[in-house]
């Protein structure tokens, strides 16, 4: 009997899938909307490089227009002369990291604005009239971070030093760290060139609030906090982009005092006001001060177990008449 015309030959089983599995629900078609918005996101990245290539040729136009009628052509140094100072061994300021070992804790979009942060650093070092040694540090390779990085073309040729997989305290002597947080009970009213000073790269609106703080202090770096409240009023409270604590870091750096660099710095919608430093005298009868309300601020010695200068309590001081 042929084995072909018998009754009991086994019929092929049915290939299972995700359509026909048991305990499985056919997935809803995508609406109109969702299809447009997947057709749009596909024709802006394959538009990317095309619009890249017409901004650089307006860029090119502009200055070809800007030569020709005698104007600076850009704001800064370029890349070039950038680093030809640093192979001179040129003075070019503080040294800054960006820590961006917080990979795991934003989400896409913060990711996103994180890296466009450290864009604008970069951007604001190249025009300063003293660019800092600008480094960023904790990128963790092939991390989210890294993928937000590549989508900007020609990133690896900034004037930055890229630390892949190595924190701030791999790459510098920890004792020469200072890592600026709000939280910090140190103030900070002067520069060193000895030291690099650590802003954190986390954009979390507040929701790992005292973060980068506990994280500094648990690494035996020193910590402090920018003197907002010294110098300026605000109605808000007192914390500051990753980017405008950098800018601000520069202009100090170029010479420019902390006061008038908070108040170019800040967002306008602070409200940030100077403070009235001046100080109060009374007159006795003769014309002499007879009392002075002085503050007085201790100063930087030693560094870094003398880290920054902490406001003392308002002395009164009575001259007899």
């Amino acid at each position: 009997m042929n084995m072909a015309d018998s009754p009991l030959q086994e019929v092929p089983q049915a290939v299972l899938s995700l359509t026909n599995c048991p305990g499985t629900t056919p997935g809803t078609p995508l609406s109109k909307n969702q299809l447009k918005k997947q057709r749009k996101l596909q024709e802006f990245a394959e538009l990317r490089k095309l619009r890249r290539e017409r901004e650089r040729e307006k860029k090119k136009q502009k200055r070809r227009e800007a030569k020709a009628q005698g104007l600076p052509i850009r704001k800064g140094p370029s890349r070039k002369e950038l680093k030809k100072r640093q192979a001179d061994g040129e003075d070019s300021g503080i040294s800054v990291a960006i820590d961006l070992n917080y990979d795991d804790l934003m989400q896409e979009r913060d990711i996103a604005k994180c890296v466009k942060q450290c864009l604008r650093i970069y951007t604001i070092n190249r025009r300063s009239a003293k660019p800092s040694k600008l480094h960023f540090t904790g990128i963790r390779r092939n991390g989210h971070i890294h993928e937000s990085f590549k989508k900007n073309d020609g990133w690896e040729n900034w004037n930055v030093e890229y630390h892949f997989d190595r924190s701030h305290s791999d790459v510098f002597d920890t004792s020469q760290l200072v890592y600026l947080t709000c939280e910090s009970d140190q103030v900070l009213d002067k520069l060193l060139p000895s030291c690099t000073y650590v802003i954190g790269g986390l954009v979390d609106h507040n929701h790992f609030k005292g973060l980068c703080h506990s994280r500094a202090t648990k690494s035996g770096i020193a910590t402090a906090r920018l003197p907002l409240s010294e110098h300026v009023d605000m109605k808000t409270r007192a914390v500051l982009s990753t980017y405008h604590v950098f800018e601000l870091l520069t202009k100090v750096a170029a010479g420019q005092d902390w006061t008038s660099a908070i108040l170019d710095t800040i967002p306008t919608r602070k409200g940030a006001k100077a403070k009235n430093t001046n100080r109060k005298e009374t007159k006795d009868q003769d014309g002499e001060p007879s009392q002075i309300l002085r503050q007085t601020d201790d100063k930087l010695e030693a560094f870094p177990n003398e880290l920054g200068t902490k406001k003392s309590e308002t002395e009164t001081q009575s001259l007899d008449s």
